[in-house]
């Protein structure tokens, strides 16, 4: 593989996001279609999206499947065998967990998939990937397929009224599109066009979430659907996907998603979504590139956002070894990204940061 050799995959098929934009899915599929389908959900993201589905969806012949927990083989198996042999589609609805496993299931049956995503946790709806933990909650890897989703349906007036801590995942996971392929893209000039607009596109997203999160979640805390408030849903849902889709290795993940699945190795963490843990690896990359500036002003962001700063605020012990060595060693596996870092982390220097952005974090309880 040479150095421009990459595959740019941009996106689904077909993205609609606007008021409304579930009824769309008849542009697409005919009302038999859509009663042979195999739909898989939430349970919460059932009942938040139940008045904005068709009708079809409790016809006699449709097939439901209740998710469960992970994105894991005996899940998906398990849902593989709930559809049979006679689906036309599946549709999927929910958060990222949900939809990964959604997409899978599609692939395997050899169907189109459609993404309704309920909350805007992750670039998930969006992404031809999925990635793949154990039954414990483990992260393992990522499957990347070969075609596009197919349709994604994004419902704002579902996600203004899911839960803040998903919205705030979600803006974790995609600021750090930027902080990522950044360290990844060093030199832009030297690589494919669409690796440029890639970092142009995670550039762009940046600003957005540092210029107008604050104010969106303020419209979601008042129940007002507001332009800041969908810029950020599609931010997060359609320029996260965008970043990596047009630049692939570049605009990919580093150290952060790296700190995320250290992370995952500590039970206690399993209460905190997958962008909130990697906001918080945002700042172990910064520090681990000695980009002092950066810590404190994410640090400041975070806490205007209620973001964590600390390991302390993810219920982990700096000071317990057993804890922080479990971190560690998964963080710096040696299939992880943190290693595309360019100074070679190692566990002294892996620690150092972590007591580095544990600091800054407690400084006078809160850094100005």
């Amino acid at each position: 593989m040479s150095d421009t050799d990459i595959r740019v995959v941009t996106g689904p098929a077909n993205y609609f996001s606007f008021p409304g934009a579930i009824e769309r899915i008849k542009n697409f599929y005919t009302a038999e279609q859509l009663q042979n389908a195999l739909w898989i959900y939430g349970e919460r993201a059932l009942a938040a999206a139940r008045d904005f589905l068709p009708s079809e969806f409790g016809h006699a012949q449709a097939k439901h499947a209740l998710f469960k927990a992970h994105c894991s083989e005996s899940e998906v198996q398990r849902i593989v065998d709930i559809a049979a042999d006679d689906r036309q589609m599946v549709i999927g609805i929910g958060g990222g967990a949900v939809l990964d496993t959604a997409k899978v299931v599609a692939r395997r049956l050899g169907l189109n998939v459609v993404a309704i995503p309920t909350i805007a946790a992750t670039c998930a709806a969006w992404t031809p990937l999925s990635v793949w933990y154990s039954d414990e909650g483990t992260a393992l890897h990522y499957e990347i397929f070969n075609d596009a989703n197919h349709l994604v349906l994004v419902e704002p007036t579902i996600i203004l009224h899911a839960p803040k801590a998903y919205l705030l995942a979600g803006i974790g996971d995609t600021l750090a599109k930027w902080y990522e392929a950044v360290v990844l893209c060093p030199q832009p000039e030297a690589v494919p066009l669409t690796a440029q607009l890639g970092l142009n596109t995670a550039l762009t997203i940046r600003d957005v979430l540092l210029n107008e999160s604050e104010i969106a979640l303020q419209a979601q805390a008042e129940k007002k659907l507001t332009k800041p408030l969908i810029n950020v849903i599609d931010a997060i849902i359609a320029g996260g996907g965008l970043v990596g889709g047009l630049g692939e290795r570049y605009t990919r993940i580093a150290a952060a998603h790296s700190v995320h699945n250290g992370l995952t190795a500590l039970p206690q963490t399993d209460a905190y979504l997958h962008g909130t843990k990697v906001a918080y690896g945002i700042l172990v990359q910064s520090a681990l590139l000695e980009q002092f500036e950066v810590v404190d002003q994410l640090i400041a962001l975070y806490q205007r956002l209620d973001l964590p700063v600390s390991l302390a605020e993810l219920e982990v012990d700096i000071h317990d070894a057993s804890q922080i060595e479990r971190l560690v060693a998964r963080t710096l596996k040696s299939t992880e990204s943190i290693h595309l870092l360019p100074n070679s982390p190692s566990e002294e220097s892996l620690r150092t940061a972590l007591e580095y952005v544990e600091k800054r974090s407690s400084l006078k309880g809160r850094v100005s």
